[in-house]
């Protein structure tokens, strides 16, 4: 079971990134041979609570990042880890005492400083500490209002901007000393015995482009607005010359006392600075980083030599108490951008209801009801042959991975019309043609049965975009809206391309 929290269609892109990271969680899951369900939680735990007494998953996989109370988004967090606790099932990364502790940035800076952990100077209120500073919330994660304006000369306009902050945003700020150097972020996993693996370092670069007098810091704008003018000027890299080797191994051991002092388990990130004396400075501890693939903790897996599946698979195998899963299957690696089709089928084997399924829950916007529709279809179309009413088309690399399929059949009750499904292809190999190629073949097969239209429907949410883009592309017209169709705000779009 995949706990997350809920996410309203029009929340911003740090909230949005949940469900990319739901959906690529679940995928790798899949493959490995689970069968997954999800539950968005949100602050009526106790209905969080009911669904899991309704039906206890052997393993919970706990990526709730937030769980809003007014304008606070990050503090009522560890609940979600505090609830599996207490109904005593395993579950994913660290447990409720390390979240709520990390989630406070200023209590853990408190007991980083209590073990001799370098930490910056700080100030929550009235104090001295010499500038410049930076100003921060205390339990907010994701560059929250962080901007250019934030790092500030001295401890009086520092004071001042906590007070601006806590009028417009609400909630407890502080301010500390400003490490003006290299910044570096250093994931590590649960070694199995009490400890933890150091992943490889990941270096924040900031491009010789960036703006004069624009602070060296990720603020919410470069990390996830592409519209601002320093989006591509953050840049990760994991680039370190040997002379770097030293201080990386003085990071790593600040990692694994964190670790330590801060009862961390299955996975976490540390961010720190290097000052100009090459001293590293802890800045913050996320103890339930994001896990979507190609950022962050993922990426340093990668270089680690862990693909996604097999960094699941390790997280899984950490979670508390974890029963004894399916066997892992053989290694299935991920589809990359530049994967061509190289075979399409129409015939289904055993395997594809599974295939499919992880195919849909890799997309990243599927509810966990529509990727159980989309097996059963194919779980119709195994156990009915040529009496089912779905048809399909799967593209399969030279690997023999599943990169797309689509899935059509007549419409009932009409002459010639056809109703086109499904139709998903592999994040990793999107902006290859395989998309275009399944409509297509798709749009031949009917015609040669003497179809006359092809029908689709979509939803009208924001993370549909793309896919409404799609349509559009290739020859798609909306012919009907049906407002608050799928939830409210949400329309369904019913799309035809004529094949005459």
């Amino acid at each position: 079971m995949i706990l997350h929290q809920a996410v309203p269609p029009d929340a911003p892109p740090d909230e949005q990134d949940v469900l990319e990271q739901v959906g690529a969680v679940e995928a790798a899951l899949i493959e490995a041979g689970w069968r997954t369900r999800r539950i968005a939680a949100t602050l009526d735990l106790a209905a969080v609570a009911r669904a899991l007494a309704a039906d206890p998953p052997d393993l919970a996989v706990n990526l709730v990042e937030s769980l809003p109370v007014g304008r606070a988004m990050g503090v009522m967090a560890p609940a979600a880890a505090a609830l599996l606790e207490a109904l005593g099932l395993p579950f994913t990364g660290n447990g409720s005492a390390a979240l709520a502790l990390t989630a406070d940035k200023l209590a853990t800076k408190r007991v980083l400083r209590a073990a001799a952990i370098p930490t910056p100077d700080w100030i929550e209120g009235e104090g001295e500490v010499r500038g410049p500073l930076i100003v921060k919330h205390a339990t907010e994660h994701a560059s929250f209002a962080l901007g250019p304006d934030s790092v500030v000369a001295d401890a009086a306009a520092a004071r001042a901007l906590i007070a601006a902050r806590r009028d417009r945003h609400g909630g407890r700020w502080f301010a500390e000393a400003f490490i003006d150097g290299r910044e570096f972020n250093l994931s590590a996993l649960d070694d199995g015995a009490g400890g933890c693996l150091v992943l490889p370092a990941a270096e924040q670069v900031f491009d010789p482009r960036w703006p004069e007098g624009r602070p060296r810091i990720v603020d919410w704008a470069s990390k996830w607005d592409p519209a601002d003018p320093i989006y591509p000027y953050a840049m990760r890299s994991f680039a370190l010359g040997e002379n770097d080797a030293p201080l990386v191994a003085r990071m790593a051991a600040l990692v694994r006392r964190v670790w330590q002092v801060c009862g961390l388990a299955g996975y976490a990130r540390v961010d720190l600075r290097v000052d100009r004396s090459g001293t590293p400075w802890v800045l913050e501890v996320n103890a339930n980083p994001c896990l979507t693939p190609g950022m962050g903790l993922a990426a340093t897996a990668e270089q680690a030599g862990l693909g996604f599946r097999t960094l699941m698979e390790r997280i899984v195998a950490a979670a508390r108490a974890c029963p004894a899963g399916p066997s892992p299957a053989p290694p299935h690696p991920r589809p990359r951008r530049a994967a061509v089709a190289s075979a399409w089928r129409s015939a289904l084997g055993p395997a594809d209801p599974q295939r499919i399924a992880a195919l849909c829950a890799a997309a990243g916007v599927f509810t966990a009801a529509e990727i159980a529709v989309a097996r059963e279809l194919a779980e119709d179309r195994l156990a009915h042959g040529a009496a089912s009413s779905y048809r399909f088309l799967l593209a399969d690399s030279d690997a023999g991975e599943l990169l797309g399929y689509a899935c059509y059949g007549p419409t009932p009750c009409t002459e010639s019309a056809w109703d086109l499904y499904w139709i998903v292809v592999h994040p990793g190999a999107q902006g290859a043609g395989i998309g275009r190629s399944l409509l297509e073949r798709v749009a031949a097969t009917v015609r040669a049965e003497g179809g006359t239209a092809l029908y689709a429907e979509t939803a009208g949410k924001p993370a549909y975009a793309p896919t409404r883009a799609f349509y559009a592309r290739n020859g798609f017209a909306a012919v009907a809206t049906v407002p608050d169709f799928y939830a409210p705000g949400d329309a369904k779009l019913i799309l035809r391309r004529g094949l005459d």
